[in-house]
C-alpha cells in the first residue's frame, strides 16, 4: 500500500479513497446507534454493511492492480479467495450454534482471530518492505505487532477460562508481578531496537513477537473467572488498537477508523463495566 499522494494519483485511488471514507462514516452511524437497545441490531447490520463495502473495495482494486500486473499473483489470490471463505463459513456456524450464555467465549476466540490478524498484517508491512521501512512504518507496525500478538494469547487463554478448560482453571502463576514487568520490559526494549535497528528487523520482529504473547499468557493466567469479561472488554480495545495501528502502517482509512472505533468503545465498556462492578480496572 502506497501513501495517501500515491493512492489519488488514479481515479481508481480517489474512489478507493471515498469509498474507504464512507465506509468509516457507516461505521460511526452503526456504532451510535448501538447504544440504544431498541436500535443495537440496526447498528450491528449497518456496521456490517460499511465492512462489506470497505471489502469490496479491496477486491475491486485487488483485481485491477492484477489485470495490469497479469495476474502476476494469481496463487496468492485465490488463496486469499479461499480463506475468507473457510472464515466466512467457520463464522457463521459458530455464530449460529453458540449458546448465548456461550457468548463470551465466542467473543473472545474472535478478539484472539482479529488480534493475531493485526500482528500478521503489520509483521508483513515490516519484513516484506524491499527497502528498509520508514520510522513512521516501524512505529506503528511495531505497536501492531505488540498489541495485536497480547491480545492472540491472551483471548486464547480468556476463553479458555471462560468455557472451563480445567487445565486453564488450575493453572496458576507464582510472583505473577515480576513475570508481567519482565516481559513488559523485554516487549518494549525490543520494539525499541526495531525501530532502531531496521537493518535487523527480521530478529526485533520475532523478539518483540515472542515477548508480546508471553505477556498475553502471564496477563490474563492470574486472574480470576468474575473478572474475566472485564478482562475481554480490555483485550476487545487491544484488538481494535491493533487493527488500528495496521491500518497506520499499510494506509488504509478503512483500518484506521474502524480500529479507533473498536478501541475507543473496547475502553469506554471496561471502564463502564469496573464502575458497575464496583473495582478500579487496574485491579
Amino acid at each position: 500500500m502506497g501513501t495517501l499522494a500515491q493512492t489519488l494519483s488514479t481515479p481508481l485511488g480517489v474512489v478507493e479513497w471515498f469509498v474507504y471514507l464512507i465506509s468509516a462514516v457507516i461505521f460511526v452511524i452503526g456504532l451510535h446507534l448501538m447504544n440504544s437497545p431498541k436500535t443495537a441490531r440496526k447498528g450491528n447490520l449497518i456496521s456490517a454493511a460499511g465492512m462489506i463495502l470497505a471489502c469490496a473495495m479491496a477486491f475491486i482494486v485487488l483485481f485491477a492492480t492484477e489485470i495490469g500486473n497479469g495476474f502476476e499473483h494469481l496463487v496468492a489470490v485465490v488463496l486469499l479467495i479461499v480463506g475468507i471463505l473457510i472464515g466466512t463459513i467457520v463464522g457463521v456456524w459458530s455464530a449460529k450454534k453458540v449458546k448465548m450464555t456461550d457468548m463470551p467465549q465466542l467473543v473472545s476466540v474472535f478478539n484472539t482471530v482479529g488480534g493475531g490478524a493485526a500482528a500478521l498484517v503489520a509483521l508483513n508491512d515490516i519484513l516484506t518492505s524491499e527497502e528498509l521501512p520508514t520510522l513512521v512504518v516501524l512505529i506503528t507496525a511495531g505497536l501492531g505487532i505488540m498489541i495485536g500478538s497480547v491480545t492472540f494469547t491472551g483471548s486464547l487463554i480468556a476463553a479458555g477460562k471462560l468455557q472451563g478448560v480445567k487445565f486453564l482453571r488450575k493453572l496458576t502463576l507464582p510472583a505473577k508481578g515480576v513475570w508481567n514487568i519482565g516481559f513488559i520490559v523485554l516487549t518494549v526494549v525490543s520494539f525499541v531496537m526495531l525501530c532502531v535497528q531496521p537493518e535487523q528487523r527480521l530478529l526485533w520482529c520475532v523478539l518483540t513477537t515472542v515477548f508480546a504473547l508471553c505477556y498475553g499468557l502471564v496477563f490474563v493466567i492470574p486472574i480470576g473467572g468474575a473478572d474475566m469479561p472485564v478482562v475481554i472488554s480490555v483485550l476487545n480495545a487491544c484488538t481494535g488498537t491493533a487493527v488500528a495501528m495496521s491500518g497506520l502502517a499499510i494506509n488504509n482509512i478503512a483500518l484506521i477508523v474502524a480500529g479507533a472505533l473498536v478501541g475507543a468503545a473496547g475502553v469506554t465498556l471496561s471502564l463502564a463495566m469496573s464502575k458497575a462492578m464496583n473495582r478500579p480496572l487496574m485491579s
